[in-house]
């Protein structure tokens, strides 16, 4: 997982990034529809219902300063009754289910979680981040379906979006400069797999970028939607000009979509029930 700094991070509590304006631009969402939508729930569903706790985690290389902080604002930002618990680890756990609190969420060097109580199930950032982006690509691009789409990185984000996006009906190819891993991924999603990331970069117009890597303007199609959840993220003035949206924040996509696909459990399980 990579691992974010504080400098990345810090405008996310007061929402200083304005990403509902972004997103309402390219996309007609904003961030809770869309996270609402990515899960497949109604984009009028209520989360004022839902409380969660946010558990600051010490181990391996420790806290990331306004982490924390920076969940417990997003999910508040979506309806839910949120906090931060006041211990941290295994006591921050334990306060979390004390609370009686619905979702849990806590990350280490490794891992990020949201975990349901009830219904005992965990989604990952991993999932959230490539769900969310995928689904930014699918809105911003008028609809995958039927369309090429190149998935740059074959890691944890970029293989789970390969798959949301080929079940989307995207014709979808990897690029990887990792050979191996990336003909790997694509022979078990049964996609398409190229090693020259750059040249399939700058023929491709629907792009999820989840590679650590900066790519110049020169490599970016004109037109192209780019949803871009890869960490470091920039892209030059060129980029920014031949692209028609480029979509990224730093931690809000990944998390709203993690909340509510935790959410979206205790729907399912309703719906089973009638």
């Amino acid at each position: 997982m990579t691992r974010l700094t504080p400098d990345l991070i810090e405008c996310v509590p007061e929402g200083k990034l304005a990403l509902d304006d972004t997103l309402m631009k390219y996309t007609g969402h904003t961030m809770k529809s869309m996270a609402l939508h990515a899960a497949g729930l109604p984009e009028d569903t209520d989360l004022s219902g839902i409380t969660a706790s946010v558990v600051p985690i010490t181990s391996g290389m420790g806290i990331i300063g306004g982490f924390s902080q920076s969940v417990d604002a997003i999910l508040r930002r979506l309806g839910i009754r949120s906090h931060v618990t006041e211990g941290t680890d295994v006591l921050g756990f334990s306060k979390a289910m004390d609370s009686g609190d619905d979702l849990v969420f806590m990350a280490d060097d490794s891992m990020f979680v949201a975990y349901n109580v009830r219904e005992r199930k965990y989604i990952t950032n991993f999932y959230g981040t490539a769900l969310g982006y995928a689904t930014a690509l699918d809105l911003a691009s008028g609809g995958i379906k039927g369309k090429e789409a190149l998935v740059i990185g074959a890691g944890f984000v970029g293989s789970r979006a390969a798959r949301i996006l080929r079940d989307m009906g995207a014709d979808v190819i990897i690029a990887d400069k990792i050979c191996d891993k990336g003909k790997s991924v694509a022979a078990e999603l049964g996609v398409r797999y190229s090693c020259d990331v750059e040249g399939t970069l700058s023929k491709n117009k629907n792009v999820l970028n989840a590679a650590p890597a900066i790519f110049p303007g020169r490599l970016i199609a004109e037109g192209a939607v780019i949803s871009s959840p890869g960490v470091p993220h920039y892209y030059d003035e060129e980029g920014r000009r031949k692209a028609s949206c480029i979509i990224h924040d730093p931690l809000e996509i990944g998390v709203a979509t993690m909340a509510t696909c935790s959410v979206a459990f205790f729907h399912h399980k309703e719906d089973a029930s009638r």
